[in-house]
């Protein structure tokens, strides 16, 4: 049941950042509102994996589904802030 939980969660998280990545690519530099949803789900998904951290614990962090998505998370959210940079240098 835990193992079910944590990839149901892991899934969740990993779509969040999955959808704020295709936001990131639609901002393409110039979308500022874009950009914050991206933010957003971002955080939504770091909290959904920080969840199934609290309660899975070292089950959870060792599952490579949840290294994977604390990586995209990571990569993702440099993505937003490059993105956020072109924005300001446009500017």
């Amino acid at each position: 049941m835990v193992e079910q939980n944590i990839h149901q969660q892991l899934q969740q998280a990993s779509q969040q950042i999955k959808e704020a990545q295709d936001a990131i690519l639609r901002a393409q530099g110039y979308d500022r509102q874009l950009l914050e949803q991206a933010e957003q789900q971002l955080q939504q998904a770091e909290q959904e994996l920080e969840n199934t951290q609290n309660e899975a614990g070292t089950e959870a962090t060792e599952n490579p589904q949840f290294q994977q998505a604390y990586e995209k998370l990571h990569n993702t959210r440099q993505q937003v802030k490059e993105a956020q940079q072109n924005i300001n240098d446009v500017l």
